[in-house]
């Protein structure tokens, strides 16, 4: 699998790395969308422009339409300084050590041993929650805490947090001296590198007989007030009911 660089996002939520070129993943180009600022109306459906680079997003309500890495629509409220790369992925502070983010996708396999990535075997995970929790929770290579029982977007989830050991030799790896491979997702032809200095967490709900991911962390130089400002952020998400 070549990894192509500019569909690396900026260093935390190398999460993105992509096997295809830009618009190839389920991305449709649309114009550099204005803020919908919450009102009495409420905040209309608003794609974000495809673009490998950080576009500023303006302080607001916004509603990110369903997708290839999105089984609902989902609304999420943004303070200022945070922008959007690839039309789906948010960033604070994007290359840089202070960088955090978060995103939607849809996983329906993880790698079995995460240094080996595409190297290696792949496993395939049930459709349910607690089949990919319990398959993270195998997976070799990173540190994991949880299940931890929580809720996300008004819907019951389950959180699995990953980081890397420190010390961890990554020359051996298929990213080598970057991080550990997680996931390949098909949807949205994107894969989940784990990088030594972040710590990432999982959310896993189920949307009416469908499963949702949220991946959403931060890097080591991240400030507590910047992290509280991630989870405000996370708490403000509300998924539509898809049914």
């Amino acid at each position: 699998m070549t990894i192509h660089r500019h569909a690396v996002l900026p260093a935390l939520l190398v999460a993105a790395l992509t096997a295809c070129t830009r618009g190839t993943a389920g991305e449709v180009d649309v114009p550099t969308p204005s803020a919908t600022v919450s009102s009495s109306a409420g905040p209309s459906s608003t794609p974000f422009a495809v673009s490998d680079d950080p576009i500023a997003i303006e302080q607001g309500v916004y509603r990110i339409p369903g997708s290839d890495w999105s089984v609902a629509d989902f609304t999420v409220t943004f303070p200022k300084g945070w922008t959007a790369q690839y039309g789906h992925v948010f960033l604070k502070d994007p290359d840089s050590p202070e960088e955090q983010g978060f995103y939607a996708v849809l996983v329906d396999d993880i790698f079995a041993d995460a240094c080996a990535g595409s190297d290696g075997r792949s496993m395939n995970v049930g459709p349910s929650v607690d089949d990919l929790a319990t398959a993270l929770l195998k997976q070799s290579g990173p540190i994991k805490s949880g299940p931890v029982e929580t809720t996300f977007g008004g819907y019951a989830a389950t959180r699995v947090d990953l980081s890397v050991p420190a010390g961890f030799d990554l020359s051996r790896c298929d990213v080598k001296d970057v991080g550990l491979r997680i996931w390949y997702s098909a949807p949205a032809d994107k894969n989940f590198v784990l990088l030594t200095d972040a710590a990432m967490s999982v959310y896993i709900i189920d949307v009416n007989g469908q499963r949702q991911v949220f991946l959403a962390g931060s890097r080591a130089g991240t400030s507590n007030a910047d992290r509280r400002e991630l989870q405000t952020i996370l708490d403000s998400i509300h998924i539509e009911d898809s049914a």
